[in-house]
């Protein structure tokens, strides 16, 4: 109990202050354009290079801070990851991209900006941690970064392969399932060899379709944008933890690190 509230003391403020360098450093509608010099017609990105990096300075001390202190890399990435991700997605949802050929990737390139955040703000949790050695440290990266790692990449992948399919013809449909299932098969893969069972993998990978196809769809119910493919996002979400389930199923021969039988003596 002791350890959860020195935890609490130290996340809560990192959380706030990750918060703040966000607010303070990118600009808080994605759509922000500025004039290249006062009282001119050429418009460039609102995100500056300084801003940029003065936020991932700020994001890198914070998880030093709060991983060296708390040694929980998992928290870290909540509060020093998560926040600054989440008022992305808010700033995402309650602006509606410009009506340009890119319009309809935003969920794509906040799933990036949110997994780099986390992912990040996690690794640097976990070489800051004090108690860190070699079984620690390869711990941490596949207890907590490989799940975050999985979804996400499930999550991105999803999005393309049902790009691919989505208002096309059976040949597309069959191929993104295709597609898809070989994709959820190799995270699978993965998520086995770092000892997550079929259960945990299956959830994982559908989790990261699962949002990003929420996502996709905000568009028709914020700004009324025409609905994605429902097909196309039912067979990459059923495919996915498929693959996952897969990769278990074919791969029990060769059981990962919680299953790994030990040699007779």
């Amino acid at each position: 109990m002791n350890g959860t509230k020195s935890a609490a003391l130290v996340a809560v403020p990192a959380a706030l202050l990750a918060a703040g360098a966000f607010l303070l450093l990118l600009p808080w509608d994605p759509r922000s354009n500025v004039p290249v010099e006062p009282g001119s017609d050429t418009l460039t990105s609102g995100h500056t290079w300084w801003g940029l990096t003065l936020f991932v300075l700020a994001l890198t001390v914070l998880a030093l801070a709060t991983g060296r202190y708390t040694a929980r890399p998992g928290t870290t990435m909540a509060a020093v990851g998560g926040t600054p991700a989440a008022l992305l997605l808010v700033s995402h949802l309650t602006h509606e991209p410009d009506p340009d050929g890119f319009a309809g990737l935003w969920p794509a390139g906040w799933l990036v900006a949110a997994a780099l955040m986390l992912l990040g703000t996690g690794l640097v949790a976990a070489l800051a941690r004090p108690d860190r050695t070699p079984d620690v440290l390869t711990a941490d990266l596949r207890d907590r970064l490989l799940p975050v790692a999985a979804a996400a990449a499930a999550g991105f992948t999803g999005f393309l392969t049902a790009a691919v399919a989505s208002d096309a013809g059976p040949f597309a449909h069959t191929f993104a399932a295709l597609l898809s299932l070989a994709l959820g098969h190799g995270l699978g893969w993965a998520l086995r060899a770092g000892g997550r069972g079929p259960a945990a993998s299956a959830v994982l990978t559908a989790a990261g379709v699962a949002v990003t196809a929420a996502l996709d769809h905000a568009g028709k119910v914020l700004w009324s944008w025409p609905a994605p493919d429902p097909l196309a996002w039912a067979t990459t979400l059923a495919a996915y933890p498929l693959g996952a389930l897969l990769a278990h199923a074919t791969g029990r021969g060769r059981p990962g690190r919680r299953g790994r039988a030990r040699p007779a003596r």
